[in-house]
């Protein structure tokens, strides 16, 4: 079994090769976003991309190098380190908000996705540019001013329990449990799309000669009836890799501090679990690197955008 010093060099590695990756990676996103070669980067969707990126791109050139840092420092037993603590409690505080608002950007983006599917004529009216960015603003706040009642008195084993069921937990359960009536309404929706287009194809063969130009003209509608079907696909396979991701990258840390927080002493003050802490807590810093990738990989038009604006 590794030691605690071999587990801090381990991790300040990996945490230095993170960084600049996670930076340059979102940095490059949100370029392509402000270049917009194709204007395919509009609407609600759009937002909570640019939340993501920005939220992706702070923890890469803030908590992550001061982290590392730390790490280095107390690998080499450096005189400095002494200020770690005080410098791992920023990070701490700014990792805290940004961990957050990402849980409720892929809940909030779940439940866009769900009402765009589930009640498509309403869609344009409840889901707006306007509206989202409006939404957005309101998650930031609250992932604020939560971090902000530690200094309102609210005790430290308090806030941490909150934030690991309310945050870490329940809102990822509950951005399952939508994403969940997203494919169930998604299905129904396919089904439905099926019995039309093929009752549609079974008109236009028994169509006449003079009705040819009716024929084409229906079959222009099925091409596009198809292709938003196939536009809907890709967003709701992205918003399933994006809970994946958040899933893989966050619960390892959860995980931990449910056991930190309600076991014994003799766990709590364990050395074993300290080194496999400081391990997870470099999955949840993944996370904020493979955002980027989850959207350019599965959305074509925004990997050809990046291809472009790159160019």
């Amino acid at each position: 079994m590794m030691n605690v010093q071999t587990s801090f060099l381990l991790s300040g590695i990996f945490l230095s090769v993170l960084c600049p990756i996670t930076v340059l990676a979102n940095a490059f996103l949100l370029l392509a976003i402000y270049k917009d070669p194709l204007k395919t980067f509009h609407g609600p969707t759009a937002c909570f991309l640019v939340a993501l990126s920005i939220a992706d791109l702070t923890s890469g050139l803030v908590p992550q190098p001061m982290v590392s840092t730390c790490y280095f420092l107390w690998y080499r037993d450096h005189p400095k380190q002494i200020h770690c603590p005080k410098i791992m409690e920023i990070a701490g505080k700014v990792n805290t908000i940004l961990t957050n608002l990402s849980f409720f950007i892929v809940l909030a983006f779940s439940l866009v996705q769900y009402i765009v599917v589930a009640h498509p004529l309403r869609s344009k009216e409840l889901v707006t540019t306007c509206k989202t960015r409006a939404l957005l603003v309101i998650i930031s706040l609250y992932a604020i001013l939560f971090e902000m009642t530690k200094y309102m008195g609210l005790p430290q084993d308090v806030f941490e329990k909150i934030d690991l069921h309310l945050h870490s937990t329940f809102s990822l359960l509950l951005t399952i449990i939508i994403y969940m009536l997203l494919q169930k309404a998604f299905r129904r929706q396919m089904v439905q799309a099926s019995a039309t287009l093929t009752t549609g194809t079974e008109l236009t063969e028994v169509r006449v000669e003079p009705q040819e130009g009716k024929s084409e003209s229906s079959s222009q509608n099925e091409k596009q009836q198809r292709q938003r079907l196939e536009v809907k696909r890709q967003f709701v396979r992205l918003n399933l890799v994006v809970i994946v991701v958040l899933l893989v990258c966050s619960q390892p840390s959860a995980i931990l501090w449910y056991l930190d927080l309600y076991s014994g002493a003799r766990i709590k003050n364990s050395h074993t679990l300290f080194q496999i802490r400081v391990i997870a807590e470099n999955t949840l810093y993944l996370k904020f690197l493979l955002d980027p990738f989850v959207f350019a990989w599965r959305i074509p038009e925004y990997r050809e955008a990046l291809r472009r604006a790159l160019c």
